[in-house]
């Protein structure tokens, strides 16, 4: 999927340190659609939920259809997880980047890396 998306777009994977060994609950990557601005995405390796960043310009529309299509194709049953539970805070949660009672099922479910993105 990473490999499909890169030859269309110029992709960064935020997810290279689970090849070493290292541990998140998600792959992560962004698609760059101008030089400045990228769509990032999320793939929970936990359950069937992926999420987006959207930067809120008018190439984002096609781009993150492309893929949530390629996320689905590729993990058939994941669906977007919705905003109103995805910013749900989890109390007794604690994490490298958040105090106990501060994480959301956003950050349980796809890493830190999900708290890299300022919305759009």
């Amino acid at each position: 999927m990473i490999d499909r998306l890169a030859d269309r777009y110029g992709l960064q994977n935020e997810s290279l340190h689970l090849l070493s060994g290292g541990a998140d609950p998600a792959y992560s990557a962004r698609i760059w659609l101008t030089d400045e601005t990228a769509l990032s995405f999320h793939v929970s390796l936990l359950g069937p939920y992926y999420g987006t960043h959207l930067p809120g310009i008018p190439e984002e529309e096609p781009a993150a259809r492309e893929v949530a299509r390629e996320i689905e194709a590729t993990y058939p049953g994941y669906r977007p997880i919705p905003p109103e539970i995805g910013n749900e805070v989890v109390p007794d949660v604690a994490m490298n980047v958040v105090l106990m009672g501060e994480a959301t099922i956003y950050m349980c479910l796809f890493s830190e890396v999900w708290t890299w993105v300022q919305p759009g």
